[in-house]
């Protein structure tokens, strides 16, 4: 939980776009992988993304273009 004093910071970090991303950042610790995900979200490199994910998926056995086509449908997406 935030307290005000906190908040009260994430305010002034300006749009609520950084705030969130400072937020997430802080949270991520000693995570390079997720570390490096948010500073490609946050640079909109979707490319970089993607390649990241497919090798996530790649390395725990999952084929990705079959992940994505589940994920899509669960949201109603075609």
């Amino acid at each position: 939980m935030l307290n005000l004093m906190q908040l009260m910071q994430m305010m002034r970090s300006g749009t609520p776009q950084q705030m969130i991303f400072n937020n997430l950042k802080s949270q991520v610790g000693n995570n390079p992988v997720l570390g490096n995900a948010l500073d490609m979200a946050q640079k909109g490199d979707s490319k970089g993304l993607e390649e990241l994910a497919r090798n996530l998926c790649k390395t725990n056995g999952v084929d990705a273009d079959e992940a994505m086509k589940q994920l899509k449908s669960q949201f109603g997406i075609k």
